[in-house]
């Protein structure tokens, strides 16, 4: 299977440092992106010392994938999270659509994923959440 970025939503790592100070803070999730999105040192310092155990705060985000696959191979990743959305658009190509936390889940578990699926997961990690990136290869050893 081979997957390829399309979309993802924007400032991903400013969104995951916003969801981890809200449950603590008294600013509200629009006051507190406002001003993380000025302080990027910050929001990396933030992503750097989340525990990839608090899923919740990975969540909030969409990564929208244009998959070139078979049915089997589909079938195969569909079963590995029920939390993967899949589209048939005709010829062996595929839109997929997932949020972080199931990307992780993917990557740090025990599935057995089709050939290519954790070299593409990883490859849009590396894009859209550099940092985030970085903790999740360093949990995978």
């Amino acid at each position: 299977m081979e997957l390829k970025l399309l979309a993802s939503s924007p400032d991903v790592e400013t969104i995951i440092a916003t969801a981890m100070l809200t449950t603590c803070s008294r600013e509200g999730p629009s006051e507190l992106l406002r001003h993380l999105r000025e302080k990027p040192k910050k929001v990396k310092k933030l992503v750097k010392a989340l525990s990839l155990k608090h899923g919740s705060v990975i969540e909030h985000n969409r990564l929208i994938f244009l998959a070139n696959a078979k049915d089997d191979e589909v079938l195969e990743l569909l079963l590995a999270s029920h939390f993967i959305e899949a589209s048939r658009l005709g010829d062996g190509k595929w839109l997929l659509s997932c949020n972080l936390r199931t990307v992780v889940e993917l990557l740090t578990g025990q599935h057995n994923l089709p050939p290519g699926v954790r070299e593409g997961l990883l490859s849009a990690l590396r894009e859209v959440a550099p940092t985030f990136y970085e903790k999740v290869v360093g949990h995978e050893g």
